[in-house]
């Protein structure tokens, strides 16, 4: 995706446009709009465009419910534009030295992680299709939200040291410190403030911070989903149990393969 916040929002529009056909350019079919797109995009590009769209039709002729299919269509769109949110957050870091605030940055990583998305999956993985009433249910979307969060911010800490060193400083590591000293947020440059000591130890107590708020919202999640098994009105539902250990499995799942995968794990650096 480009790094230019109206290029990113018109590459985001083109591919929900394509995906779900519901955009902005309904007068033209999903043939034309991907025509259109190889004459404008890379090969790699227009890959999850028409990717995107076989694989929505797939999921419609496979049996997905028409409440799942409302509700995964408003998920992917909500985390389509997240990332176009992160694009122009990391166009005013390079430009003006500009952070977002943390409780802006956890909002839209929650829903930029990816994570809602997969919660929204898993109804359709165990062949269910929970009720609304349930689905609006506050522990139920409190325990949604801890999952999210638990994912994004497992990947931030772990992927810090090599994003740090690429440049990609949008991260809760290094948004923890410009929250607690909001002075610090002007003309921000964590690579350089790590080349002192105090900068070092700014970080080092960012990273401690972090992992303890992860920490905290892992036991967020046990209790909500203990909570949960013991609701007369939510138990009643006979597929409850297998819901709530699908989506806290996505918590545990993402923090064992994040362990493993090169895109957050820096590679020790190689002698010459």
């Amino acid at each position: 995706m480009s790094s230019d916040p109206t290029e990113a929002e018109s590459y985001c529009a083109l591919f929900l446009d394509i995906v779900f056909r519901h955009g902005r350019k309904s007068t033209k079919t999903r043939p034309e709009l991907l025509k259109e797109a190889k004459h404008k995009y890379s090969s790699s590009e227009v890959l999850p465009l028409r990717l995107g769209a076989e694989w929505w039709e797939d999921m419609k002729r496979d049996g997905m419910p028409i409440s799942q299919q409302a509700r995964f269509e408003a998920a992917a769109t909500e985390y389509v534009m997240a990332q176009v949110q992160t694009v122009r957050w990391n166009e005013q870091l390079a430009l003006k030295g500009k952070a977002p605030s943390l409780p802006d940055y956890i909002t839209v990583r929650r829903v930029a992680v990816g994570a809602p998305l997969c919660i929204v999956a898993s109804e359709y993985d165990l062949g269910i299709d929970l009720d609304i009433d349930i689905l609006l249910d506050p522990l139920v979307q409190a325990l949604q939200a801890a999952v999210s969060d638990h994912v994004a911010w497992i990947n931030d800490i772990l992927s810090f040291p090599k994003e740090l060193r690429l440049g990609e400083v949008l991260n809760l590591v290094c948004l923890l410190p410009i929250h607690n000293n909001p002075c610090a947020a002007s003309g921000l440059d964590p690579a350089a403030a790590l080349n002192g000591n105090g900068g070092r130890s700014s970080f080092g107590a960012a990273a401690c911070r972090a992992w303890e708020m992860t920490a905290s919202r892992h036991e967020e999640c046990v209790g909500l989903a203990s909570r949960i098994m013991d609701s007369p009105h939510l138990s009643a539902n006979p597929n409850m149990e297998d819901y709530v250990r699908a989506i806290c499995s996505i918590a545990a799942g993402n923090w064992a393969w994040s362990l493993k995968c090169n895109r957050y794990i820096d590679p020790p650096a190689t002698s010459e």
